[in-house]
């Protein structure tokens, strides 16, 4: 019984986790340095995910593109695959795209806060665009030309951040739980892959009792609410 509870954290540790988000500052000028781009490569991915998952719906469209920003929604995970570079020191910033999912750290942060500034005031035009079913060059043209238009500031003291890729068990063990929670209520706590590690036998043994404890409890719930 020991090692399976053990079995079961470890298991917890190595592919239900969520890094720890990086808070370092983010400047304006960074922002403003990536704004083109990072529209751009929205507008793609918006097209992307809306074909791919058959959103046409006008709210569902407007959902889509509420959550295009954010690395936490599936619709806003592209962010997680930008490197951000810069290929000349003092010059401005750019952004190389990975075949894998990469944790969500500085430069994503900052990848996201430029998607949200590009994006803001444009929502309802991208979703009509969308909807029309327009293509991305003129979409790019209406929503991100008044950005791009405008001149790139350079960054001085940018300090790289080495990108580092995510398992793919992880990543879809990570769905896994999203989804059962979604579809049932239930779901896992996500634990800091150190908060496991300095856990006791006993520890791991009380997490996994609390977990079945509170799947009972949910599920009871449900079987209450269907009489």
């Amino acid at each position: 019984m020991r090692r399976s509870v053990k079995q079961g954290a470890a298991a917890l540790a190595a592919i239900a986790l969520l890094p720890e988000a990086a808070h370092a500052a983010v400047s304006k000028e960074a922002i403003a340095s990536l704004q083109c781009q990072i529209c751009e490569h929205a507008v793609e991915e918006a097209i992307i995910y809306s074909r791919e998952n058959q959103i046409s719906g006008e709210d569902e469209l407007a959902d889509t593109i509420d959550g295009l920003c954010s690395v936490k929604k599936k619709e806003g995970r592209w962010v997680a695959h930008l490197d951000v570079v810069q290929e000349d020191p003092g010059g401005p910033l750019s952004v190389e795209k990975q075949d894998q999912l990469g944790y969500c750290k500085g430069e994503c942060t900052l990848v996201q806060r430029a998607c949200q500034s590009s994006l803001r005031g444009k929502e309802d035009t991208l979703v009509s665009l969308l909807l029309k079913g327009t293509g991305p060059k003129k979409i790019k043209e209406k929503v991100c030309k008044k950005i791009c238009d405008k001149k790139r500031p350079k960054i001085s003291d940018w300090k790289d951040e080495a990108f580092e890729a995510r398992d793919q068990k992880e990543v879809e063990t990570e769905d896994m739980i999203a989804k059962m929670k979604a579809e049932t209520g239930m779901g896992m706590k996500m634990y800091r892959r150190e908060d496991l590690m300095a856990m006791s036998e006993g520890d791991m043994e009380t997490m996994a009792a609390r977990e079945a404890y509170a799947s009972e409890r949910n599920a009871a719930r449900m079987s209450e609410m269907d009489l």
